[in-house]
């Protein structure tokens, strides 16, 4: 989506939710736990500087990916200017941040704070985007992004009609220093298909052993 496409979306007054094949982003005050979670607090998890894209496939996340290449975990909530912040570590992103998963998945929820500021027809605003197998299957462009406390900042994405997505992505458009900050992640993944069928056959195979 480029920029005249933005400011378009602009012109038309765009609400908090968007739907694009079967796919729906909306931004609010707060939104669902889904199952898989990561807030970046769990015990053992990196933190500091340049941590590797995929730090985080065990949980079903094949990469997570700065848009500069420097992947930043640290609690800044002492830093100044960033007092704001919960007391706990977040992702920090230069230019945008993007989430590959192993896995399809259906839903997925995550705080965002991003310095783009309101939107005009120069600068400003921040999209979210999901993709599917490279594809575009969703995208929400928020006017006035948040870069401090309070305010809607808990964005959602969520499937209808058996879609799905692999990707998704933040970017704001600062010209100057452009930051996205991210905490709070979770999401549901699509069954691997056999999975339940496994499961089902290994159910049985104990209740026979149980008689």
């Amino acid at each position: 989506m480029n920029r005249t496409q933005l400011t378009t979306l602009l012109g038309l007054g765009l609400a908090a939710s968007t739907s694009l094949a079967g796919v729906d982003i909306s931004v609010g005050a707060s939104a669902p736990t889904y199952g898989t979670t990561l807030n970046f607090d769990e015990p053992g998890g990196p933190t500091g500087d340049f941590i590797p894209n995929d730090a985080w496939s065990g949980i079903g996340i094949s990469a997570i990916t700065a848009f500069d290449g420097n992947n930043i975990v640290n609690n800044l909530s002492s830093t100044p200017g960033y007092g704001w912040l919960p007391d706990n570590n977040v992702f920090v992103g230069n230019f945008g941040v993007a989430f590959e998963f192993e896995n399809d998945v259906t839903e997925f929820s995550a705080q965002v704070w991003d310095n783009a500021g309101p939107a005009d027809f120069i600068s400003g605003g921040m999209i979210a985007i999901a993709e599917r197998d490279g594809v575009e299957v969703g995208s929400f462009f928020w006017e006035f992004p948040i870069f401090g406390p309070g305010g809607d900042n808990w964005f959602n994405f969520t499937t209808t009609g058996g879609d799905s997505f692999d990707r998704v992505a933040f970017v704001g458009f600062a010209f100057v220093s452009p930051v996205t900050i991210v905490d709070n992640i979770s999401f549901n993944t699509v069954p691997v298909p056999g999975t339940a069928t496994l499961l089902g056959c290994g159910l049985l195979a104990a209740s026979r052993r149980r008689r």
